[in-house]
């Protein structure tokens, strides 16, 4: 009895060592590419990168353009720009973020 019950508490610290390490080597949700929304803050035209204000959150996040890529805006008369048209205060959707 007294060997079973050893074999069932190391089994369970196993289990639970196993579980936790899982976390360790998952991928990290940073890395991936989303997509965000909001206004702009700052527009950096020697380094062709943008600061965009998230529209849900707030947060500031800065983001590179790259060359020959195609934004969408809100503006009615713009509603996909590149990166020369771009101004501050402008609202762009979905720009993707790495």
């Amino acid at each position: 009895m007294k060997r079973l019950h050893k074999a069932v508490i190391s089994f369970g610290i196993v289990a639970v060592l196993v579980a936790g390490s899982s976390s360790v080597f998952a991928k990290s949700e940073t890395s991936k590419a989303r997509a965000i929304s909001g206004a702009v803050v700052r527009i950096d035209r020697n380094t062709r990168t943008i600061t965009v204000r998230e529209q849900g959150n707030g947060q500031e996040t800065q983001v590179k353009v790259p060359a020959g890529s195609v934004m969408r805006t809100n503006q009615v008369g713009l509603p996909a720009t590149s990166f020369e048209q771009l101004y501050v205060g402008i609202f762009v959707r979905d720009v993707r973020v790495q």
